[in-house]
């Protein structure tokens, strides 16, 4: 991984971080296995629920073990086996690209909604 795409992986990581606790997920949540966690997991204190998160460049798709990755968590379920909400965060350069890719592996609708939400964030300065 260059240095820049560090960089900008860190800075969309810690803005989708922001846009979950702005909807309410504010508690963070362990993990028994980190290596088979996404990268942000939090949890709605008020409401119980979980939602995971996920940066992604449109490289990363090029990359089948990314796909399968992304697919695994969208197909996960609660206990009581509803399914938990799912942000994926991208550059807003890149949202239509990742959204297409998305559909393609089917786990976004075409018409969006759902419970796998694409999170357009802004590129760094």
């Amino acid at each position: 991984m260059r240095r820049g795409e560090a960089a900008l992986r860190e800075h969309l990581r810690s803005q989708l971080d922001a846009h979950m606790v702005g909807l309410g997920y504010k508690a963070p949540r362990a993990v028994a296995d980190a290596s088979k966690a996404p990268e942000i997991v939090r949890r709605n204190a008020a409401r119980g629920k979980i939602a995971y998160g996920e940066t992604v460049l449109v490289a990363d798709l090029q990359d089948e073990a990314c796909r399968d990755r992304l697919v695994a968590f969208s197909k996960r379920r609660t206990r009581r086996r509803s399914s938990i909400l799912f942000f994926v965060g991208v550059v807003e350069a890149e949202a239509e690209q990742v959204e297409k890719v998305l559909v393609e592996i089917g786990i976004h609708g075409a018409s969006g909604g759902g419970h796998v939400q694409i999170v357009p964030l802004p590129a760094p300065d």
